[in-house]
């Protein structure tokens, strides 16, 4: 279920140290629904960051606000969107300059 309070000025929110990420990262958390797996959060790796190889669950979707990150020999910069499907492996990611990234978790079914 949906909080009617999920309206967020995403400006003043404070960046938050993400610990269960792999990779360091921080994040702004806009929607949670933990019962479901699902998750809408603003991700920004800093320059020079890694995220090593993990697998998702349910189906992630990526869109890159700010900056460039590279995978799998693509590069993706801004406007870039990126559909993971259901149970994908993800290579590891790289950023030179740093990258933000608009992450949408939907729910697992």
């Amino acid at each position: 279920m949906i909080k009617e309070d999920s309206n967020h000025d995403t400006q003043n929110m404070n960046w938050q140290e993400l610990r269960e990420f792999p990779g360091p990262a921080e994040v702004k958390v806009l929607r949670e629904e933990k019962d479901l797996g699902a998750k809408t959060m603003l991700l920004r790796v800093p320059p020079q960051g890694k995220i090593i190889p993990h697998s998702h669950r349910g189906v992630v979707q990526h869109y890159v606000l700010d900056g460039h990150y590279e995978t799998e020999g693509k590069s993706f910069g801004p406007g870039s969107f990126r559909l993971m499907p259901e149970h994908a492996e993800v290579a590891p990611i790289t950023t030179e300059k740093g990258v933000t990234i608009l992450m949408i978790y939907d729910a697992v079914r």
